[in-house]
């Protein structure tokens, strides 16, 4: 049973801890999120020669065939440091996929991807989504594919996108789609928290089909699960961080002579924060005890839940201790809540998830009634 870092992925964690360090100071940090491409390109580069672009790539698609917890370590990192690079649009959603997938497609992009040479996007959220991957009014026919994708994440930077879309017999189906290609129509804008997406309209573009039927709608809602349990982990670097920046301001900050930090009610608060990031730690530990089983998708829908409301507290919080001046841009504790505010939107809110967990118990309920009868 796994509820921490194993030897070898805290020490690739630790190098990867001193690379965010170097290169991620919140001035830096504020420069990237504001220039035109919104993150480095030499950082970028940096991290693939550290391995971490095709760490959970299969080895036959030029990766290091590395478990999720390594995808852990590498996003709670990036979480702490608030790095831009779309890691998490490329590799963990898109690059998973692909992988996960298979054929010529996947060997020819994964090796360019691990390499840092190409980029990639997941398309698959639209207007009737409302969190669900398999709910899809984009078609495919004819090897043409039209329709809407909102909130494509790192789509302006992106080589290709990997786009969900039904064909005429209502089959779901992955396809690849060059980003520069006729009938695409990208409209950029950074989201909240300074990373960047765009809105994807299709219009007659020429697609590859990756795959079609049942097995794509399984990778993409397996993809989709695991990158849930990546994000956790990222969410939960963020939170720490804004914890313990918190914690220094109210020991150094002093009101009516004395620091914050001595404040009983204060401290309370403080230790409800810790509260609520070990919970959530709790939960993603548990949810990775059940990859490749029955029980992730509940597992990973129950994380999400509560990593809502709980990363939801934990920046209200921060925000609170460090008072007005929290609400600049001065100080980094204001990109965190925006980080993890951003970060509960993402792949599904509170709600669907717990529609989830709902529907499914009441599956169970209803299997478990008919059996009896």
């Amino acid at each position: 049973m796994q509820y921490q870092y194993n030897e070898e992925q805290q020490q690739f964690k630790d190098s990867l801890h001193k690379f965010v360090q170097d290169h991620y100071d919140y001035e830096a940090r504020r420069s990237l999120a504001a220039s035109e491409q919104g993150y480095s390109t030499e950082h970028w580069q940096q991290l693939a020669e550290l391995g971490v672009l095709g760490l959970n790539f299969s080895e036959e698609h030029g990766g290091l065939g590395m478990d999720l917890g390594y995808a852990m370590a590498v996003s709670e990192e990036f979480g702490r440091g608030l790095v831009l690079e779309p890691y998490f649009a490329t590799v963990v959603l898109a690059g998973r996929l692909l992988d996960r997938l298979g054929g010529d497609k996947a060997a020819e992009l994964l090796p360019a991807v691990a390499a840092g040479e190409t980029q990639l996007a997941l398309a698959w959220e639209e207007r009737i989504s409302s969190g669900d991957p398999l709910r899809v009014s984009c078609t495919i026919e004819g090897g043409k594919v039209n329709g809407e994708k909102l909130a494509v994440l790192a789509a302006p930077s992106a080589d290709a996108l990997l786009v969900t879309a039904r064909d005429g017999a209502g089959t779901l189906q992955v396809c690849l789609v060059g980003s520069n290609a006729d009938g695409v129509s990208l409209e950029a804008y950074p989201m909240a928290d300074g990373h960047r997406a765009a809105t994807v309209t299709l219009t007659g573009a020429d697609a590859t089909v990756l795959a079609s039927g049942a097995e794509p709608e399984a990778a993409v809602a397996v993809t989709l699960d695991e990158a849930l349990l990546i994000m956790a982990a990222e969410a939960q670097g963020a939170m720490d961080k804004a914890l313990e920046v918190s914690l220094d301001y109210c020991r150094t900050r002093k009101q009516f002579g004395m620091p914050l930090a001595a404040f009983q009610a204060l401290q309370h608060r403080l230790a409800d924060m810790m509260i609520h990031a070990e919970k959530s730690r709790s939960l993603m530990w548990a949810a990775l005890q059940q990859v490749d089983t029955a029980e992730f998708a509940d597992a990973t829908a129950m994380l999400k839940a509560a990593l809502g409301s709980n990363a939801r507290y934990v920046g209200q919080q921060a925000i609170q201790l460090h008072g007005g001046i929290g609400m600049t841009d001065e100080l980094n504790i204001g990109a965190y809540f925006k980080r993890l505010t951003t970060l509960e939107l993402l792949l599904g809110n509170r709600n669907y998830h717990l529609g989830r967990l709902a529907s499914e118990d009441a599956a169970k309920t209803a299997s478990g009634g008919a059996a009896a009868a």
